[in-house]
């Protein structure tokens, strides 16, 4: 938990200049020669005045008569890092605005009710854009020490960017909805704040133009409903939900899901959820799907074994897919399959192995489906995560092989817990490239890589729509 709070922390917007939080304001007292600094242009110190810390920010209005005003009329960007709640209050109430980028992780709110109440109107009336809220329940029991978000964010219209961490969102029952609540809100993230099915409807329906959506560890509606015109990039981390449909998505590019069901934080169940596209015309990425847990639907088609592929249930603008599968366990690997055929244009293919070593091989299976066409002579780029080197695995990998005729590279990331001796590593090394030599063509790549180069895996990157594969480094 520990390390996915920081990551999530590392993650945290400081807004359009880097909020300062290490560097200081000094000066050379005995200096004697001319001020050259001052005759900079007003638009030049603001900058400058706008990536120091806050105090020492404030404190310029004492260097010279020309600096006074600077603060004041600088747009203010402010960190609370290394500053008291009632330090932030003063600076929020003294400073007329607007507030460019404001960034407060460091107090516990269950003992400053009074300011999370305030905050949230001073952040309104000057024109707040970029703002961070993080209860700082560090050493408390997380989420239950979470408290209630004050119905007053929403009174912020010139958001553009809000982060929300420890939380339990306000009953948005009774309050007035359309897309002018929060009409330039882009991204919207939740790290560990509950909130429910209908509330994730209203900001939907406030937020006309988000672009990015994310749930980290955060307790999800139960049915997790997409309509939106303008949403590119969702990001599900650790969710728990029984229904994700994409409803009306039109420009989503991106669904990336990390289920708890399964995750160091929560051992595997028998639980499930519906994954259901119905309309994203613009989906390229999409994943981890998990043959187990999730069931997959295009449309009104569940995605089944045995069901021959349709236009009506393949997606053909996905180009990066990831799948997590057990293949010593044959209805997941006949479920695997029946996932590939609904994407017959994916160019990148991931895949997680949960296979424990079991010595079952199905042979008869994948040598059933090698007559069968299916959509791998598509792939370009393979990579193969937690690899244990079990023979459910290898027969896998050689089904892949004939239908991959373009591949050009294959990865294969060994899982930690299987490499018990050297001797075991050079046999699987020595079955993958004797597989490669009957298989592959010579123009295929094989990199075989340990486990300290598996994916580290990071909230950035998944949300960053400029990185390709968000499913590899």
């Amino acid at each position: 938990m520990g390390a996915i709070v920081e990551n999530f922390m590392d993650w945290l917007p400081t807004g359009g200049n880097a909020v300062a939080i290490a560097a200081s304001l000094s000066a050379a007292v005995d200096y004697e020669g001319e001020d050259r600094i001052s005759a900079l242009p007003d638009d030049l110190l603001r900058n400058i005045v706008s990536r120091l810390p806050v105090k020492d920010a404030a404190r310029t209005a004492a260097i010279a008569s020309q600096w006074r005003h600077l603060w004041r009329s600088t747009p203010l960007v402010l960190s609370d890092v290394g500053l008291l709640p009632s330090v932030v209050a003063r600076v929020l109430a003294d400073h007329p605005g607007p507030f460019q980028a404001i960034h407060i992780a460091r107090c516990r709110f269950a003992s400053h009710e009074r300011e999370l109440a305030e905050w949230p109107r001073l952040l309104a009336a000057k024109g707040i854009q970029d703002l961070v809220l993080v209860n700082d329940v560090i050493g408390t029991q997380f989420i239950t020490d979470t408290v209630l978000l004050p119905a007053d964010i929403f009174r912020c219209a010139s958001l553009q960017r809000l982060f929300l961490g420890f939380f339990r969102f306000p009953d948005t029952a009774g309050l007035s909805r359309g897309p002018d609540i929060l009409p330039h809100l882009r991204e919207l993230s939740m790290f560990t704040t509950v909130i429910n099915n209908w509330d994730l409807d209203y900001m939907l329906a406030c937020c006309p133009v988000l672009e990015k959506l994310a749930f980290v560890l955060s307790n999800s509606p139960d049915l997790i409903h997409l309509r939106s015109k303008s949403l590119q990039c969702v990001l599900l981390w650790f969710f728990t939900a029984e229904e994700v449909a994409v409803v009306d998505a039109p420009l989503l590019k991106r669904l990336f899901l990390v289920d708890l069901a399964g995750s160091p934080q929560q051992p595997r169940d028998d639980s499930t959820t519906m994954i259901n596209i119905a309309c994203a015309p613009s989906l390229r990425a999409l994943g981890f799907l998990e043959t187990r847990t999730h069931r997959l639907h295009i449309g009104d088609n569940a995605i089944k074994p045995g069901i021959l592929p349709t236009p009506s249930t393949m997606l053909p603008g996905v180009k990066k897919l990831a799948v997590k599968v057990n293949f010593g366990v044959s209805k997941e690997a006949k479920m695997l399959v029946a996932f590939l055929r609904c994407f017959p244009n994916v160019d990148t293919l991931h895949i997680e192995s949960l296979t424990e070593p079991t010595g079952r091989k199905h042979a008869k299976f994948w040598r059933e489906l090698s007559t069968v066409e299916c959509i791998e002579s598509h792939v370009k780029k393979m990579v193969i995560h937690e690899y244990r080197g079990d023979q459910s695995e290898l027969r896998f990998l050689k089904f892949i092989s004939r239908r991959a005729e373009v591949l050009q590279t294959l990865y294969v990331l060994l899982n930690r817990e299987s490499l018990t001796s050297v001797a075991k590593v050079r046999k699987m090394t020595r079955r993958l490239v004797a597989l490669s030599r009957l298989a592959w063509s010579d123009d295929c790549q094989i990199m075989v890589l340990g486990p300290e180069l598996q994916n580290d895996w990071s909230f950035q990157k998944a949300s960053d729509l400029t990185v390709d594969d968000p499913f590899h480094w």
